[in-house]
């Protein structure tokens, strides 16, 4: 939670912190991973079998992309990697929310300005 008293300085610094947290981030990507079961199609193949799982896991990652669903097949070997570039993604995600919210707080903070020469600080550029 973050403090209604902060000044216009200490909510400059903390935009600062943010985006050098945002900087430090690893490589993440969005999308969800999930494993997919198949069934061959061939009847005497052991998927065939009634309540048979089927052939798999293949791991599958989904996303949107221009308002289209895009799939990518992930190799066996790399699912623990990419969970983490999913990972790294969502704190991206939040550190860009807090990161939006500060620039928000800061806004405000430059509209409660007193006005000198009938233009605040704010409407004139200043900080």
């Amino acid at each position: 939670m973050t403090n209604q008293n902060e000044s216009l300085d200490e909510l400059v610094e903390k935009k600062k912190v943010v985006l050098g947290e945002i900087g430090k981030l690893p490589v993440f990507r969005p999308g969800t991973l999930e494993a997919a079961y198949r069934k061959c199609g061939k009847p005497n193949c052991h998927c065939a079998r009634p309540g048979a799982q089927g052939h798999g896991p293949v791991w599958i990652l989904t996303r949107k992309v221009k308002n289209k669903t895009v799939s990518k097949v992930i190799k066996k070997d790399t699912v623990e990697s990419t969970h983490e570039q999913i990972q790294s993604y969502h704190e991206f995600q939040e550190l860009i929310r807090e990161y939006v919210e500060t620039n928000v707080k800061i806004c405000d903070k430059l509209l409660e300005q007193p006005k000198v020469d009938g233009l605040s600080e704010a409407e004139k550029g200043g900080s």
